[in-house]
């Protein structure tokens, strides 16, 4: 086997560092397009997030069935069980909707903020974990308490400032929990059936589509008190749902 060529080695690193900043960058803008179109004192009030959660689902469950037409023809893709893609569908859909509430009743930098204890609470996890039990050194885990410490000092400071409320806070704390689940759980189901990314995603997103489609407008009513068949789609607001869902395929 002959040795790999530099210019491959550094075309991949090239790729994997252009595929992080495109994570990255569209991260962030997705919160911000999110916010413009989902804030109840700017101009468009979409206050349905688990809808807009549902319309992102099912964009990128199209965007990938597309995809698919033009992969080579036999060529069979590794098939997640039926069991598990409910329960995967389950713990995404109370993530991303609970993020995009979070979103929708808290100030951003609250929203970002709380988002940072994800990674302690899966490290807890893990540490905990039977299974698992990973253990952290002592730079890792002071680091992980500094930013805890962070965190409650933030929340305790917005609850007392009147900046947010604690209907807020209980929603981003649920953001936080779901979305620690479901980064443990797609490691895990990536691992046991040999999936990559992409492909999970291919056998899940419909189902969560499908999922937020049928709940998300009931869960929105009871949040918002507004029924999404009422609302009035301008042509603006149209460009900033269609920016959103844009973002939310390369996230």
């Amino acid at each position: 086997m002959g040795a790999q060529h530099p210019q491959d080695s550094g075309s991949k690193t090239a790729a994997g560092v252009f595929a992080w900043m495109l994570n990255v960058t569209s991260s962030v803008a997705i919160v911000f397009a999110n916010k413009v179109l989902m804030d109840q004192k700017g101009d468009y009030r979409f206050t349905f997030a688990c809808t807009l959660s549902a319309i992102h689902f099912l964009t990128a469950a199209a965007c990938i069935k597309g995809s698919q037409l033009f992969k080579p023809a036999g060529e069979a893709a590794p098939r997640l069980p039926w069991k598990d893609t409910l329960y995967f569908s389950v713990v995404a859909v109370v993530s991303i909707s609970s993020l995009n509430l979070s979103l929708l009743v808290n100030p951003v930098g609250l929203y970002q903020v709380a988002k940072l204890l994800i990674i302690p609470f899966v490290c807890a996890v893990e540490f905990f974990h039977p299974q698992i039990q990973r253990r952290f050194n002592s730079a890792t885990v002071a680091c992980i308490a500094v930013v805890v410490a962070g965190v409650a000092i933030v929340t305790v400071n917005d609850l007392g400032s009147g900046v947010t409320h604690l209907m807020g806070v209980i929603v981003a704390g649920v953001s936080v929990l779901s979305s620690g689940m479901q980064q443990i759980l797609c490691g895990t189901m990536q691992r046991q059936h040999k999936l990559q990314s992409h492909q999970l995603l291919a056998a899940t997103s419909p189902v969560q589509g499908a999922m937020l489609m049928l709940l998300g407008p009931w869960v929105d009513a009871a949040v918002s008190g507004n029924w999404i068949g009422n609302y009035q789609l301008t042509s603006g607001a149209v460009g900033v749902l269609v920016l959103s869902c844009s973002i939310s395929v390369a996230v």
